[in-house]
């Protein structure tokens, strides 16, 4: 029986000490052995449960290895618990990240990846958050239109710009001693974020506790931000004709006070093409590869995403 024990303590042992996290990406698995987190240096779909433990900073950006950008999947991050930084910038992962496991994290870096929403609620820790966009010309985009942040109260850095999609900013509840929000974009086309806080009338005055508070790019308080619906934009705008070939022309009911200040169109990928300021009654199209694209309509009551097939 003392002999039948000893084996089961050994067998319970060496399970424990083999635990696995499954990493079905390849390269992020090389970039994990190219930066010294995969202790057992092989892409063989794992690595151990202890080394992802033990990891607190994690960088799989484009500039930390050449195989980051082709990142597609980062399914095994979940087991990263006790990570505090986590860098990534210029992949290919999938829409949808999970972040529910990453509790402990301070510093989120997380530009040009592709992604249209993602959930920081968990994050309860949270202090950075970078989630724009290197630059509009080339590479992949985030295209988020709402931050939710209303659960990282100790946050004191929102860095989003580049990201022309953006619309509403959920900054309820915050209880950092001072706060530094970062929006507009490289080619100078007006944001009008709406940002959600505790006390718009105290945060538009720029009375305590938003007396802390900077913020670049044009934006506005409120105490219940929303974003713009469908019903309204069909309401309110027309782009014909659609598909089109040569012009499309952007018209709404001035009538209805809101101001259009400009037209983004980017390719379906999210790549920014070109930034249209004036004569939205008439925006030249015929140079435009065949194919579909993003016109992402921005006023001064938030923004609306159209797709219009060119010819």
């Amino acid at each position: 029986m003392k002999k039948i024990f000893l084996i089961l303590i050994t067998l319970v042992s060496f399970l424990t000490k083999a635990q696995v996290t499954l990493i079905p990406d390849n390269k992020l698995e090389q970039i994990f052995i190219d930066i010294g987190v995969d202790s057992d240096g092989i892409v063989n779909g794992q690595i151990l449960t202890s080394d992802a433990h033990n990891t607190i900073s994690l960088n799989v950006s484009s500039g930390s290895t050449v195989a980051s950008f082709h990142i597609q999947d980062l399914t095994g991050i979940e087991d990263f618990i006790n990570l505090e930084e986590f860098f990534a910038v210029e992949t290919s992962i999938a829409d949808g990240i999970d972040l529910s496991m990453l509790t402990k994290l301070k510093i989120f870096y997380f530009t040009s990846n592709n992604q249209t929403t993602m959930d920081f609620s968990t994050l309860v820790d949270l202090e950075e958050l970078t989630i724009g966009n290197a630059a509009l010309d080339v590479g992949l985009f985030n295209m988020m239109r709402s931050l939710d942040l209303s659960n990282n109260t100790k946050l004191k850095y929102v860095d989003a710009y580049n990201l022309v999609t953006l619309e509403l900013i959920n900054m309820r509840n915050n209880v950092a001693d001072s706060v530094l929000i970062w929006m507009g974009n490289e080619n100078n086309v007006p944001y009008n974020v709406c940002i959600e806080v505790d006390d718009h009338i105290a945060a538009t005055n720029g009375n305590a506790p938003y007396d802390t508070w900077e913020i670049y790019g044009n934006h506005f308080f409120s105490d219940k931000c929303t974003l713009s619906t469908e019903n309204f934009i069909q309401n309110n705008f027309k782009i014909y004709p659609n598909p089109a070939a040569n012009y499309v022309s952007v018209e709404y009911d001035q009538n209805t006070g809101v101001q259009l200040r400009s037209v983004q169109i980017l390719d379906s990928s999210g790549k920014w093409v070109r930034s249209v300021n004036e004569n939205f009654h008439q925006i030249n199209v015929s140079d435009l590869s065949e194919g579909i694209y993003l016109f992402v309509i921005q006023t001064d009551k938030g923004n609306k995403t159209k797709k219009v097939v060119v010819e």
